[in-house]
Formats: C-alpha cells, structure tokens, sequence
C-alpha cells in the first residue's frame, strides 16, 4: 500500500515537471503576441482646393458645370480681359518690330568696314589723315553703341510682353489637380472680389483616413507601413488596406494624442470623403502570463 502511493506522488511530481516545462517553452512567445487596437478616425480627399484670384473683376464665362470632372491644367473660368489682351497684342508688336535694330546693325556693319578700310590705308600708305581717321572710328562707335541700346531695348520689349501675357493669365482660373468641381460659388456677369472663393475643386480618387491616437499607440508607427482600415459605405463596411504616409512627430499637449495619417485608394469613389472610419494599429503585448493576469 505505501509502495503504491510512493509511485503514485513520483507520477504526479513528473507531470507537474512536464507540464512547468510545457508552460516555460509557450510564454516567450506570448509575450511578444500581437493584439489589434480600433481606432477612429475621418476620411478626406488627398487634394482640396478653393480657388479665387489675386484680382477685382467681373466674371465673362464659366466652362463646367458643378459636379463635372476636370483635369490638371483645365480652365475652369476667367474674367473680363479685354484690356489685357489688347496690351498683349500690342507689346507683341512692338517687340517683333525688328526694324529698328536691324537697320542700326546695318548700319553699324557699314561704318565698320570703312573705319578698317581708312584704318588700313592710314597704316600702309598715309594717304589718309589722322584725323579723318579718328572721324570713321568716332562714327562707327556711335552706330554700334546705337545698336547695342536697340539690343537692349529688344529684350525689355520682350519681358514687358511677357508681363503683359501674365498679367492676362491672371484672370484665367486653371485647376491645379485633377478633380471634380464640387461648388461654383457664382455665375458669370456677377463680380468677384480679390481673394474671393470661385471655385472647390476635390479630387478623391485618393483619400485619407484622419485619426489622432494616444501617443503610446502611436510609438512603433512609422511612415510607409501598412495598416487594415474600415470604412463604412451605406450599410457596409468596406475592409481596405491603407499606407501611412505621416505620424505626427510631436504630442498634442492639450489633448496629448498624435495625428497619424493613412492613404487609401478610391479610384472607383465608393468612399465619400468625410465619412468616419477606423483604422486597426497592431500592438505589441509585453504582458506574460504568470497564472496571476485576469
């Protein structure tokens, strides 16, 4: 009978030893176990824009309607601009007008070969006073010096046309990104103030799910790296992939959470920016399961 319960303890004691075994083998590997964190968040288009111009005005014509698409570079309306293209045509003239400085060339080109053929007879026969030559000298310098104002006069004839060019631009409101134009804020023959809004061009072909997260969540983020997003379209939630493309470098102090920033694609524009959403942070567990964790 004792022996018997002598055997009996000696099992007990060998599962006891095997199973602490078991249990020192699994527990460095939970403690670096993954767990999912929530995170809310508010979807926004990449690019937003509002656009007005630097001038006073009066609208002359609108070339979309609201909701149509526009792409990079499409004019989307411009003001009166009479006067400015009037002075566009006239600084181009003036500046293709090469008369003048063709002329003084020619002019410039005649006087040379004379003062070198005077010079020349100056030098091999005397024929040709000292005088006569510094004369043909004196009338060259002046045609070229005549020419080389004409030269410059060219290019500011150039610059004040392109000024004038800008100056036109300026009233010509072009989309800086492909887009859809979601608001005209008024119709053409009305007036516009400088600075004024004219324009919301939204593109959404791309988005951005917004969150601001507790700072120790935000810890092992990085830029570039991949993380699960869901976003709610009607009655159901899209699962997407998104790319951080920025985590705040500093704390809010007020609120003490760090904006964080995830890109995701939305080509087919089932998200409508502005909608909530969520985005999942995986987190690394440092708890270990000593028998005591609730």
């Amino acid at each position: 009978m004792n022996k018997s319960k002598t055997w009996k303890n000696k099992r007990e004691n060998l599962q006891i030893s095997l199973l602490c075994l078991i249990l020192c083998g699994i527990f460095p590997t939970l403690s670096a176990a993954e767990y999912p964190v929530t995170v809310s968040g508010l979807t926004e288009p990449i690019n937003d824009v509002i656009l007005s111009f630097d001038v006073n005005g009066t609208i002359a014509e609108i070339f979309f309607k609201e909701g149509d698409r526009v792409e990079k570079g499409a004019r989307i309306l411009e003001l009166e601009k009479k006067f400015e293209e009037l002075e566009v045509r006239r600084s181009k003239l003036i500046w293709e007008s090469k008369v003048e400085v063709d002329s003084s060339k020619v002019r410039s080109n005649m006087l040379k070969l004379v003062y070198e053929s005077t010079l020349s007879l100056y030098k091999k026969t005397g024929s040709v006073s000292k005088e006569e030559l510094d004369k043909k000298q004196l009338e060259y310098d002046l045609a070229e010096a005549e020419y080389q104002r004409l030269a410059i006069a060219e290019k500011r004839e150039e610059l004040e046309y392109r000024m004038a060019m800008e100056k036109r631009d300026k009233l010509i409101m072009i989309s800086p990104i492909p887009g859809t134009i979601t608001e005209l804020m008024l119709d053409a023959g009305e007036s516009c103030e400088n600075r004024q809004p004219l324009a919301h061009v939204v593109d959404t072909s791309k988005c951005l799910l917004v969150c601001n997260i507790e700072a120790p969540l935000a810890q092992n983020l990085t830029k570039g790296q991949n993380v699960d997003l869901a976003i709610p379209v009607g009655f159901e939630t899209l699962s997407l992939k998104g790319t951080l493309i920025f985590v705040a470098p500093v704390v809010d102090p007020a609120s003490g959470l760090v904006m964080v920033k995830a890109q995701f694609d939305n080509k087919d524009g089932a998200v409508r920016p502005g909608v909530a959403g969520s985005m999942i942070i995986p987190v690394q567990s440092d708890k270990t399961m000593d028998g005591n964790d609730s």
